[in-house]
C-alpha cells in the first residue's frame, strides 16, 4: 500500500505538469498570427466589391480585389462575409468560419442557398458534439 501511494502522487504531479504544458502550448498556438488568403466565390448577381470580410473578435475588415483578400489574423479568429459598408441599402452576412491559411468564402444570395448554409452549419455543430 505504501508503494502504491509512493507511485500515485508523483504520477499525479507529472500528469498535472503535462496538462499545464498542453494548455500553455494550445494558447500559444491559438495566438499565432498567420497570413490568411481569402477567395470570394460570388454566386450572387452582384459585383464582387459589394462584399467584404470581417473578423471576430478583432473586428477588422478587408475588401476584395480580383476576388482575393489577404489578412493577418490569430489562428483562433473567425471570419465572415458581409455586405460592404459603402453600400447602405444592401445587407448580407454569412456564417463565421475559423481561419486557415487558404479560405474560400461563398456568397449565396438565394434563399435556398442560404438555408443550405444554415443547415450544413447546424449539422457540423451537432456532429462535433457526438
Amino acid at each position: 500500500m505504501k508503494i502504491l501511494k509512493f507511485l500515485f502522487f508523483p504520477f499525479l504531479f507529472i500528469l498535472f505538469i503535462f496538462l499545464i504544458k498542453y494548455f500553455i502550448d494550445k494558447k500559444e498556438y491559438d495566438n499565432q498570427v498567420i497570413k490568411v488568403d481569402i477567395i470570394l466565390k460570388n454566386n450572387c448577381e452582384l459585383i464582387d466589391s459589394a462584399f467584404m470580410v470581417s473578423t471576430y473578435p478583432e473586428n477588422k475588415n478587408a475588401f476584395f480585389e480580383n476576388k482575393k483578400a489577404t489578412m493577418y489574423l490569430k489562428r483562433s479568429s473567425k471570419v465572415q462575409l458581409q455586405a460592404n459598408k459603402k453600400y447602405d441599402g444592401f445587407h448580407y452576412s454569412s456564417i463565421p468560419v475559423k481561419v486557415q491559411e487558404n479560405l474560400i468564402l461563398e456568397a449565396n444570395c438565394t434563399e435556398e442557398g442560404r438555408l443550405e448554409e444554415i443547415f450544413d452549419s447546424l449539422n457540423k455543430q451537432f456532429k462535433e458534439k457526438d
